[in-house]
């Protein structure tokens, strides 16, 4: 709905049943004032005004039960008059069961709470209660219980007269309809006080201009409403009446509308089908009609509304016309258009439930997993659908999720759905997920669940690591098998040394460097399968630059006697890396000799801080880099390399940076070389 002073959030689209609920009562309300206009001046008892507006506002299915009474002096019972509906348990009335087919009355009633109607009476407003026994609640503010009882004053022009006691469903108590209460306990106040004088107006002669009078003021009553067009019609569909409301919504003055017939307000194709003429023949038949759809103003434009249409009939059963109330729905149309676009604009399946677990909505990408509509679905607890059927702990674990989510805990899982897309009968795997809803009051309303089908993800998941457990045992054949054998050969070969002649020594030293070149390349190995193969997690750490520098260096000088290897001022700082960070500074090193065409190669190693990353920068004198060559270096695929000893070692100091936040690059060196910039992550 879209009036402004409504509390409750009434023009969202999942609140289309309240709002059917809400326009239902209005609907009764409207009817009602029409029997206390016919009948002012012809009746000469209240109870003949109270229980005609009884019986119509018990018609409405959202309300359970109401009565109307008279107040006490003391101001402590109030005595039934008239009722209607159903007596539930859940409101302590202190009275005797009620029985509609006896047509017993209530009994007079204790109020334990007398704050209620006395407030009610004292400040001439609609009060809402979960109980007579209970503290009053403001309009529209909902109930633990699921309904609430509104006192209904019953005062005019500073007289008294009792209240009217609804007890009906929570959601129908918005702004709108304790307004519309409101103004009908006036106007039933203003009927008591027109019945308890029509005598004596009568026999003094002023009978005729009093009741004038007096309808005049009921009128303006009516008329005086804005929230939603109320106005009656004559048996045959023709506008009698018209009031504020109807004028804003429908854009037509009285004079403009009075005599014309319904078949004014509706679209051509409407017309055509004769829509208008039905809707009067089922309120005709049923003594109620509903409807939404678009409806036409006066300048032309479009509405979509939400109509009630109840029969007014005579005491012998005669239609004698109508009460229509409609509500401009149109900005919920709009939104729930503009959901739809959403729901179904997305590959995620997207649902909408109440609080309950009953679903609101779905959208077409969940739909298209069952064989069922969107009507079979719509209505039905979440559990119940296609999607969930046929295992218990699924069921069980949803319920529970719904519950928790309905208290406002966001809840997320994976679960397996049986659809009608998998030929060999495998489920689906459902990246599930349940996030509450808050309404303006910051209570949970409703409940969106959202799931993405991770089925792909997950068996991609399991080839993975079936490809990663075959590697593994790769890794550990090498690791074990291949580093033994090759220790133990250069064991061996270490002992024919003094077996051998000098010819012979010439082929031992190539079998010696051929072990230590395979041992190197295991060791190489084994670090590349703890970055990139094995399934473990790397726990990154604070780690000072300049120790690790200065372990690196100092094997590096032993590894390397005939390069010179300098070091810059390295600052006590650390970055954000792991035991890897000695590969990155050893391979870098190692690249920047072996990669020299120089017999003595000199190589610096510098190191700049930022305010969020370090540069750690290691330059040689050799040949240089070609711009062209820069990035093949170090953008290097694992395709890309011809062997392990041919680009790895960059290879892998990339991925470990990488890995770490960092990124690597190449400059030339001045005046002649390269360097290797690393920048690496603070903490």
């Amino acid at each position: 709905m879209t009036d402004s002073h409504s509390t409750m959030n009434d023009d969202s689209p999942e609140r289309s049943a309240d709002a059917s609920d809400q326009l239902g009562v209005l609907s009764a309300v409207t009817a009602a004032l029409t029997d206390v206009t016919e009948r002012i001046g012809s009746v000469s008892t209240r109870e003949d005004i109270e229980q005609p507006v009884c019986d119509r506002l018990a018609g409405a299915d959202a309300i359970r039960f109401v009565w109307s009474g008279v107040v006490d002096e003391s101001g402590s019972r109030v005595r039934p008059l008239a009722w209607a509906g159903t007596e539930t348990d859940t409101v302590d009335w202190d009275t005797d069961t009620l029985d509609q087919n006896t047509s017993s009355s209530p009994s007079s009633t204790s109020i334990e709470s007398v704050a209620a109607v006395q407030e009610a009476l004292q400040t001439e407003t609609v009060v809402l209660v979960e109980s007579l026994a209970e503290t009053p609640v403001s309009a529209g503010e909902p109930s633990e219980s699921g309904h609430s009882v509104a006192v209904v004053p019953l005062t005019d022009d500073g007289r008294t007269d009792g209240v009217i006691i609804v007890e009906a469903d929570d959601a129908v108590f918005t702004s709108d309809v304790t307004g519309a209460l409101r103004n009908l306990g006036r106007a039933v106040a203003h009927g008591i006080h027109s019945a308890d004088s029509s005598a004596s107006e009568s026999n003094s002669g002023r009978s005729s201009t009093a009741l004038q009078h007096r309808r005049e003021e009921f009128e303006r009553i009516v008329a005086d409403i804005e929230e939603y067009a109320l106005f009656r019609l004559d048996a045959s569909g023709h506008v009698e009446s018209w009031n504020r409301g109807a004028e804003a919504i429908k854009g037509y003055s009285a004079d403009e509308i009075l005599g014309n017939h319904i078949r004014t307000f509706y679209t051509e194709a409407d017309r055509d089908r004769g829509l208008p003429e039905q809707l009067l023949d089922e309120a005709r038949e049923n003594g109620r009609a509903e409807d939404e759809g678009w409806r036409v103003r006066a300048d032309g434009t479009r509405f979509w509304a939400s109509v009630v249409i109840n029969a007014l009939t005579d005491e012998d059963g005669t239609v004698r016309g109508f009460a229509k109330v409609t509500r401009d729905m149109t900005n919920r149309k709009r939104r729930e258009r503009q959901l739809d676009a959403v729901f179904n604009s997305t590959f995620q399946f997207m649902g909408l439930l109440d609080t309950e677990g009953t679903v609101l909505r779905v959208n077409d990408a969940a739909l298209e997993l069952v064989e069922e509509s969107r009507e079979d679905i719509l209505g039905r607890p979440a559990w119940e659908t296609p999607w969930w059927q046929g295992d218990d702990e699924r069921v069980a674990a949803l319920k529970d999720a719904i519950e928790r989510a309905a208290s406002g805990e966001f809840v997320k899982y994976e679960v397996d759905i049986d659809t009608n897309q998998c030929d060999d009968d495998r489920p689906v795997t459902i990246d599930f997920s349940l996030t509450p809803v808050y309404d303006d009051d910051g209570d949970v309303s409703l409940v969106v669940p959202e799931g993405h089908d991770i089925t792909v993800r997950k068996e991609r998941a399991r080839e993975l690591r079936r490809e990663q457990e075959r590697l593994e045992f790769v890794n550990r054949v090498i690791r074990h098998n291949l580093l033994n054998g090759l220790n133990v050969v250069g064991a061996r070969a270490d002992i024919l040394g003094d077996f051998v002649d000098d010819a012979g020594h010439t082929h031992l030293d190539t079998v010696r460097s051929r072990v230590d070149e395979m041992t190197d390349l295991v060791g190489t190995m084994r670090t590349f399968m703890n970055v990139i193969v094995e399934d473990e997690q790397h726990e990154f750490e604070a780690r000072s630059i300049s120790e690790t520098v200065e372990d690196c260096v100092t094997a590096a000088r032993d590894d390397y006697p005939d390069a010179t290897i300098s070091v810059g001022s390295i600052p006590d700082i650390s970055v954000w890396a792991d035991e890897l960070l000695d590969e990155v500074v050893e391979q870098l090193l190692a690249n920047a000799i072996q990669h020299n065409d120089t017999p003595h190669p000199t190589v610096t190693l510098d190191v700049a801080t930022g305010d969020e990353t370090v540069e750690l920068c290691v330059s040689d004198d050799g040949p240089g880099i070609p711009d062209a060559e820069k990035h093949k270096i170090v953008d290097k695929r694992i395709e890309d390399l011809s062997n392990p000893s041919s680009g790895f070692g960059l290879f892998l100091v990339r991925e470990i940076v990488e890995g770490y936040g960092g990124d690597i690059r190449i400059e030339d060196n001045d005046p002649e070389g390269s360097t290797f910039v690393v920048e690496l992550p603070r903490p």
